[in-house]
């Protein structure tokens, strides 16, 4: 049974691997670099937003957004060195790699922290829009990861896994502590304004 799942995983990265277009794959690189940089960005402006508009549930969400991120990197750095899986292209030379990688394969940091992001915010906000170009943004993501050939499609889909329950976990928390937490964050305002 092992073997047919082994099989699949890679019969279908060698898919999508040599069937991308690759007039595409400068835009599937900067696509996958994407996901750091937006996803370290989001905290940011969800917080500064709070700041300057006085609103402490939007600073709240965005301490959510970044214990999310502290699972998601615990889960992912945990389960990767631990695991320890080649990279497709080390164990296949059908597999082309596009672009350069150190840590071992599975799970997919990039997908695992597109996801996380995307949950979170999807969590945290309604905007129907916003979810769309979220929902997109993730697969694409996802995608590129095996289009460049860096990780199988098992690496992926245990990464939205572990994403998504980082996502859930995090704010499974938050609810249970936000009027705590909020208090918290008053009373920190509070003595931020007495030191002025």
């Amino acid at each position: 049974m092992t073997d047919i799942f082994t099989y699949l995983d890679l019969y279908t990265l060698e898919i999508l691997n040599d069937s991308r277009l690759t007039a595409l794959d400068i835009f599937l690189i900067s696509l996958t670099t994407t996901a750091y940089g937006v996803g370290l960005l989001v905290p940011i402006c969800i917080y500064l937003t709070g700041h300057f508009r006085k609103m402490l549930l939007l600073k709240l969400k965005a301490f959510q957004y970044m214990f999310a991120m502290c699972l998601n990197v615990l889960f992912v750095g945990t389960l990767k060195y631990t695991i320890n899986r080649p990279r497709p292209f080390v164990s296949h030379d059908t597999i082309k790699q596009l672009v350069d990688v150190s840590s071992p394969s599975f799970p997919s940091g990039h997908t695992a922290f597109v996801f996380t992001a995307a949950v979170s915010i999807w969590i945290m906000f309604r905007d129907v829009r916003l979810r769309g170009f979220l929902f997109v943004w993730t697969l694409l993501v996802a995608y590129s990861r095996l289009a460049l050939g860096v990780h199988y499609p098992s690496d992926v889909l245990g990464s939205i896994v572990l994403g998504t329950t980082a996502a859930w976990m995090a704010d499974f928390v938050f609810q249970n502590h936000r009027g705590r937490l909020l208090v918290l964050l008053k009373q920190t305002r509070k003595r931020n304004l007495r030191r002025r």
